[in-house]
């Protein structure tokens, strides 16, 4: 039976392996891909993070399958303040692994590819989705925060941290999914991006706090925060764009709204103004 997908270019089918409820994942062609997940799952386990057990690899095929885990992902479950300790560790975990392996290739997040994806937020969503010429200034100022952001330490991080790609199972547990993307990035990336989640009804509360206790995990100062945070944001709302204008997929104007007030909350954070997307931003909070 097939399971959803939302952004991913892999199909997912839920059946049974070996009497066990099982998730078939098929990567397709991507087999750098494929590589990556079990790469990262087998890194994940090993410092003591809950994943989907590999229950059987067809990486030549281009296939897995994966433990059903039953539960819920956490965008869909009534919220608790522990949560936000949990999954905070769970990204100091992340960061701490040190030794990758010769391969696959460890990718970076750096400055060139910060700035594709704020360009990406400026044609998809400015351009694409609100059908609104971006100025030079505005590209030159989503540049500069690309370079700031580029300039923090970096750490291993999960690279898509949020509650639709954790899942809660019966016992409480938290297990990772969606990681195949891992790569070294500005190193309050996984933090930052728990704080701007659009995929749950999110309070500035919640995200206020996450800042907050993130800063005393690390003592990593709060605008090195901030400014990940507004870069993670913008390049949220750019794959929504995309994924609206582009593949025609409605599903994601409902996060347009929370994750625009995320980034309106951040706006200040940017090296050089970016007041003029404020309108642009406020122009969102009533989609979806």
């Amino acid at each position: 039976m097939p399971a959803r997908a939302d952004a991913s270019t892999r199909r997912y089918y839920k059946g049974r392996f070996q009497g066990r409820p099982a998730l078939l994942a098929d990567f397709g062609e991507d087999l750098d891909g494929l590589e990556r997940f079990v790469h990262v799952g087998a890194l994940l386990r090993n410092q003591g993070l809950s994943v989907p057990e590999l229950l059987l690899s067809g990486e030549a095929q281009g296939w897995l399958v994966l433990a059903w885990i039953p539960g819920k992902t956490l965008s869909k479950v009534k919220w608790r303040e522990d949560f936000e300790d949990r999954l905070l560790q769970m990204a100091m975990a992340v960061s701490r692994i040190e030794t990758w392996g010769p391969r696959p290739c460890l990718l970076e997040l750096d400055g060139p590819r910060l700035a594709f994806e704020l360009a990406f937020f400026r044609v998809h969503l400015v351009e694409g989705f609100l059908n609104l010429k971006a100025s030079e200034e505005l590209a030159r100022a989503l540049d500069a925060l690309a370079e700031e952001a580029a300039s923090f330490p970096s750490a291993l991080v999960h690279r898509d941290l949020h509650s639709e790609n954790v899942l809660l199972d019966g016992q409480g547990r938290l297990f990772l999914t969606d990681f195949q993307d891992a790569l070294m990035a500005p190193r309050c990336y996984d933090a930052a991006s728990l704080a701007v989640d659009a995929y749950r009804d999110q309070s500035p509360a919640i995200r206020a706090r996450y800042l907050e206790k993130w800063a005393k995990l690390t003592g990593h100062p709060r605008a090195e925060f901030e400014v990940t945070a507004l870069q993670r944001a913008l390049k949220a709302l750019g794959t929504f764009g995309y994924q609206v204008a582009r593949r025609k997929r409605a599903r994601y104007l409902s996060f347009m709204a929370p994750e625009a007030a995320h980034a309106l909350a951040h706006l200040s954070a940017g090296p050089v103004s970016l007041e003029a997307l404020r309108p642009i931003l406020e122009s969102l909070l009533a989609v979806g």
